[in-house]
This record gives structure tokens, C-alpha cells and sequence, in this order.
């Protein structure tokens, strides 16, 4: 293990908590780089858990750092925590499976409500059932998303919800989320109007 691995990994770790905890940085706008230097790095008293991380999770560390950094602010030595390992385990056996998950929340959704609009839908400015049931972990912020990527709901929702705490911080979450996201979208297109129709 070199030191450049461990500074590789702390530039990673940087860029994508950066990217989902600050308003001002875009992991991709700026490719991923971050204005650090290997001898500050050298200092630092944490270098070896960025080198561990490098070891537990060679090329999936990217991944492993969105799984976590995407939900909260962790500092480096508690990314090596069984927490963190688990929340990974999750997010891995999602993304290999992300457009079934997405049809089967349109499932649930579909079953709960029967109407698409009756889903989408924000009366008297309050949160629609959409929200709701992201809010309450039963469904994925990927299929929020996808229906973003279908309805331009976030740009709706701005207007429609009157509440100024809790969906400013869900959007912003979800659409720092949003381009790390694949969706095969014009096969999920098919199978979602399939679902609803």
C-alpha cells in the first residue's frame, strides 16, 4: 500500500462528502478533484484508515463512499465501522437490482393508491403520498427520482409544497443522488406504464 493510495482515496472521500454536505461543490462538474496536496496529507493523523478503506474496498470504493456519505456526514474511521459495511451490503444488492426495486415500489404505490395522480399529487400545499412514503422507508429514493426523471416533479413540488424545511433538505438530497443513479429509463418507461395501465 502506497501513500499515493491512501492520498487517492482521502481525495475521493473529500469529493464525494463534499459533493452531498456542501452546496457550492458538484462531484461531477468538478470530475472529482479537490485542491489538496499529497504533503498536507502526509500529515494527517487518519492517513492509515483512507488506506484501509483502500484495502477493504479497492475498486468498489467509490460505491462504499456514496452508500454512506450519501445518508450522513461520517468521519473516516467510523467509514470502517459494520455500519458502514452494512449500509454497502444494501446499497450493492439494490444497484444490482435497481430497476426491479423501482417496479416493485410502483407496485406497492399502484396497489395503495390505484391512481398515478392520486400519488403525485400535493393537496393544499402539503406533502404528496410520493413523499410521504419516501419519508417513510417504503420506497427508494431511486424511484422518487426516476419519477423525477419521468414527471419533473421536483421542479412541481417547489411550487406546490408550502412547507420550507423538510422538502427543500429531501430535494437537495435526492438530487445530489440523482446522477450517480443508472436507470435503464426507456426499459422502466415500459414496465412503469405497464404497472399503471
Amino acid at each position: 500500500m502506497t501513500s499515493r493510495e491512501g492520498f487517492d482515496a482521502y481525495c475521493l472521500y473529500l469529493a464525494i462528502n463534499n459533493h452531498f454536505h456542501t452546496d457550492s461543490y458538484d462531484f461531477f462538474k468538478y470530475n472529482g478533484k479537490v485542491p489538496v496536496k499529497l504533503p498536507a496529507f502526509l500529515k494527517r493523523n487518519d492517513k492509515y484508515h483512507f488506506a484501509k478503506l483502500v484495502r477493504e474496498h479497492g475498486d468498489e470504493l467509490r460505491d462504499f463512499l456514496v452508500a454512506n456519505l450519501s445518508q450522513q456526514k461520517y468521519y473516516v474511521k467510523n467509514l470502517l465501522d459494520q455500519e458502514c459495511v452494512d449500509n454497502y451490503k444494501e446499497f450493492k444488492k439494490k444497484k444490482q437490482k435497481l430497476s426491479y426495486c423501482v417496479i416493485q415500489d410502483m407496485k406497492y404505490l399502484k396497489e395503495s393508491y390505484d391512481d398515478i395522480n392520486l400519488v403525485l399529487e400535493s393537496e393544499n400545499g402539503q406533502h404528496p403520498p410520493l413523499l410521504k412514503e419516501y419519508l417513510g422507508k417504503k420506497i427508494y429514493p431511486e424511484t422518487v427520482i426516476f419519477f423525477d426523471h419521468m414527471f419533473g416533479v421536483f421542479g412541481d413540488y417547489d411550487e406546490l409544497i408550502q412547507e420550507t424545511f423538510i422538502w427543500p433538505k429531501e430535494r437537495d438530497k435526492l438530487i445530489k443522488l440523482k446522477p450517480f443513479v443508472e436507470l435503464d429509463r426507456l426499459k422502466l418507461r415500459k414496465q412503469v406504464r405497464e404497472v399503471w395501465l
